[in-house]
């Protein structure tokens, strides 16, 4: 049988600047590359290795929304409190990152994404977490049959992970709520002034008609705030893995020291978690939480309101003039299905502006 060669399939470029350790490493022991993602930012992939497999990650020139070397930061303080997986090598230019994979045998957290307004009436009435059997043992299959797989605790280990999160470091990059909807503004403007299609100019529009509300929100937020504190600022079940009976969490491209309630806002918005649940978890974290005033929790809907507007405006920052001129093959992060057709990119895009705006109660 003629041996794998994992360099016909992977960047050139990656070869060129990996350790000669690293490349003997995978040129003996690589067994199999399959792609696990591309988007705006990066490209994934999987690399089977004969004993632990890995994943390599080809950063794309997004300077304009990423800070690279906040990122490999970021990671590196949430990696040493065994919260990320391990960041085995880096490119010097950033280009490249290669760590180890995580294989979830027991629950894909992936599978349980969805997306929630604060008045959201569709959640789950029951718990849909449940762990895989370990084995494929007649009994544990027989369980799996009858649908009686061992429950899973969502809100123990998310609210671990969140609180552990928030006892990191401040990472360099430090944005509140205000300034990062600034951001979104200034660029939309930048786009509106160049931006011809008409149904991008309408959604702008609709979306400044809501700044007098968006205002308001903020500055509810920012008046229950002591202090900033380690947010990942991305906290859907994508990039969730769990793992040994705790949660990991991967993709450091958003970190930055900011507002204690956007990481759980991005919880609640985006997990497949039940009304119990979703008030257990509030109700627990705010105990806990340091860096917020007493009676921050009446501002759940403002921080979800918030968290859906940033979306808003992502995504007609997506469907804008720039996306076409980023020469980028894109697709769509939640859609998952790979687009390169630049009109049926932003055709996307629309119908998720769209969507998040109808989540604003």
């Amino acid at each position: 049988m003629k041996k794998f060669n994992p360099w016909s399939v992977l960047p050139a470029s990656f070869q060129r600047l990996l350790p000669s350790n690293l490349v003997n490493e995978i040129s003996s022991h690589c067994i199999g590359v399959t792609k696990l993602s591309a988007g705006l930012s990066n490209s994934n992939y999987r690399l089977h290795m004969l004993h632990q497999d890995w994943v390599l990650r080809d950063n794309k020139n997004v300077q304009q929304w990423c800070d690279r070397d906040n990122e490999v930061i970021c990671w590196q303080m949430v990696e040493a409190v065994k919260l990320a997986p391990k960041l085995i090598w880096k490119s010097a230019n950033k280009q490249f990152y290669l760590s180890e994979f995580i294989k979830q045998d027991r629950f894909d957290w992936s599978s349980i994404y969805s997306e929630y307004g604060f008045n959201s009436r569709e959640r789950p009435v029951n718990s849909v977490f449940h762990l895989n059997p370990i084995s494929q043992s007649a009994e544990d299959q027989t369980l799996l049959k009858n649908k009686q797989q061992q429950a899973l605790d969502p809100v123990e280990h998310l609210l671990t992970l969140l609180c552990e999160l928030s006892r990191l470091p401040l990472p360099p990059r430090v944005i509140s709520l205000t300034q990062q909807w600034q951001v979104y503004l200034e660029s939309l403007t930048t786009i509106s002034q160049v931006e011809k299609n008409q149904q991008w100019q309408s959604s702008f529009r609709q979306l400044k008609q809501r700044q007098v509300e968006m205002n308001a929100w903020l500055a509810d937020l920012e008046s229950c705030l002591i202090a900033p504190q380690f947010c990942h600022r991305d906290l859907s079940p994508y990039n969730l893995l769990f793992c040994d009976d705790k949660l990991q969490c991967i993709d450091f491209e958003y970190c930055a020291a900011s507002h204690p309630m956007f990481d759980l806002a991005s919880v609640l918005t985006t997990h497949q978690l039940t009304s119990h649940q979703v008030t257990s978890l509030c109700k627990q974290y705010f105990a806990e939480q340091p860096n917020l005033k007493a009676g921050a929790s009446q501002y759940v809907r403002q921080i979800i309101n918030c968290f859906w507007m940033f979306a808003a405006a992502w995504a007609l920052m997506m469907a804008g003039t720039e996306v076409e001129d980023t020469g980028m093959e894109v697709e769509v992060p939640i859609v998952g299905n790979k687009l390169t057709d630049i009109a049926e990119v932003k055709a996307s895009y629309f119908t998720l502006f769209n969507k998040y705006l109808s989540l604003i109660s």
